[in-house]
């Protein structure tokens, strides 16, 4: 009797297990794969030059310290717009309008020698005053990305800080758009259907960037010395939006230094054209 039973109970198991193990696998469902970021060929550029005096001496020295993006795309297109982010590099190294006509190099050498003039009329009135030579170092660093790319535009960042002398230092940044079918320079007027929209949620924006109350004067908070908002002169695109960049001295004094937000797409909302900034390459 108790041999039947623990035969039963066997049969019973045997069967229980042969049933689990006949029952489909569980599959663990994968995440989907994300959709590859759109790109272009592209690489970064170097330019490098010191003057003599940098080998031997910290403090009596001059350097050009330059990193910028040159697209790879073939076609007339993509060489325009290289050759108007090179010309943007160029105007860093000299003041005057020599962007067209000069190389890098020859930008280069002509700083050098600034700089090389410079310190030797501080050495010849040091001599004539019977004092110490007073000679600070000169630099320019600029440093250039994309922070935007689709197959109907690109943005580029350059981003540049030079010492020449003077009370303090100076940066800057300058934005660029670029219609990569036309390969001609674009506006926040190309992108953007209400201007009157823009400029108010910019604004707003701005308002709370510096924690300034809707009706309170900007210029009694610092800001626009007649009072009145206005978009900045350098405006990009980013993967969050627009990208809204006033330099130092643009709207404020040197120590409130400069001011950045981004609208998000999700805030523009349909103010923005998105088949002017989207599309098939």
């Amino acid at each position: 009797m108790f041999k039947s039973t623990y035969t039963s109970i066997a049969i019973v198991a045997t069967l229980f297990i042969s049933l689990s193990t006949c029952q489909s696998p569980v599959v663990e469902e994968k995440a989907p794969a994300e959709e590859p970021t759109f790109s272009y060929h592209k690489e970064q550029q170097q330019f490098k030059k010191a003057s003599d005096g940098c080998k031997s001496d910290s403090n009596e020295c001059a350097i050009i310290e330059i990193d910028f993006p040159q697209f790879k795309e073939p076609g007339a297109v993509f060489k325009q717009i290289n050759d108007s982010i090179l010309h943007y590099i160029k105007t860093s190294l000299s003041p005057e309008d020599m962007g067209n006509v000069a190389t890098l190099d020859d930008l280069g050498n002509r700083f050098i020698q600034d700089y090389n003039e410079y310190t030797a009329e501080a050495k010849t009135r040091a001599e004539e005053d019977n004092s110490d030579p007073f000679i600070t170092p000169w630099s320019i660093e600029t440093y250039g990305t994309v922070t935007f790319e689709s197959p109907k535009l690109v943005s580029i960042e350059l981003s540049t800080y030079s010492y020449t002398g003077g009370a303090h230092p100076n940066t800057t940044v300058t934005l660029l758009n670029y219609d990569t079918k036309t390969g001609k320079a674009i506006t926040i007027k190309d992108l953007v259907k209400d201007q009157r929209k823009l400029v108010q949620l910019a604004e707003k924006k701005f308002r709370k960037t510096h924690e300034i109350a809707p009706n309170a004067n900007l210029n009694d908070q610092g800001f626009f010395w007649d009072g009145k908002f206005q978009l900045p002169a350098n405006i990009g695109l980013s993967g969050e939006g627009i990208w809204f960049f006033y330099n130092s001295y643009e709207i404020a004094a040197y120590a409130v230094g400069p001011t950045e937000f981004v609208l998000s797409w999700e805030e523009l909302g349909d103010l923005v054209d998105q088949s002017k900034v989207v599309g098939q390459k």
